[in-house]
């Protein structure tokens, strides 16, 4: 097991543009379970969904939770070829209606997204695959498709005019969030 440490903000790693996969080779497969142990380690909050770039790799590789399947996918060189007009707004079918990120702990906030997408990516098998992504699970692969350009779901927010906020902890250790002004 090779658990590797999350970058967080404002590493400078989180901001470049990750290369596409030449070739799928061992180097590529030690990325991929590294993602996958540092995923499964991670508690609070959980993740659902890591990218190469936020455990220091530049590569376009990353996992995203299917909440259908209930499996973790692994999306190399991921392209969304497809976008639905309709938008999410907030994250849909989850008890949480904000997105977080393990690179930006503590901050939360609402994001539009496409509820429906399509994305062209190589499995672990370098099989081409075209899956349609929707709900929840394509706000994930979108969350993570961005890591690998360098996006940040707080970049978003700042775009479409939205809120952050900060996640507190009341006399009592009671969860609540404060607006952050920025």
């Amino acid at each position: 097991m090779a658990i590797q440490k999350i970058l967080t903000i404002p590493n400078p790693l989180l901001r470049q543009k990750s290369k596409p996969v030449v070739k799928i080779d061992e180097k590529i497969y030690k990325i991929i379970q590294d993602l996958k142990d540092t995923l499964k380690f991670q508690e609070n909050p959980r993740g659902v969904g890591l990218s190469a770039p936020q455990i220091g790799k530049l590569f376009q590789i990353c996992l995203v939770f299917s909440k259908k399947s209930k499996k973790i996918l692994t999306l190399i060189n991921p392209e969304i070829i497809w976008k639905s007009k309709e938008m999410t707004n907030p994250t849909p079918k989850n008890k949480n209606p904000y997105e977080g990120c393990l690179s930006v702990p503590g901050y939360w906030g609402i994001v539009k997204r496409h509820k429906e997408i399509k994305v062209r990516y190589l499995d672990e098998k370098n099989k081409l695959v075209i899956r349609k992504f929707s709900g929840f699970t394509a706000v994930v692969a979108q969350h993570e498709i961005d890591h690998l350009e360098g996006i940040l779901f707080i970049d978003r927010i700042l775009e479409q005019k939205g809120k952050i906020y900060q996640l507190k902890k009341d006399e009592q250790g009671k969860d609540f969030l404060i607006e952050v002004k920025i």
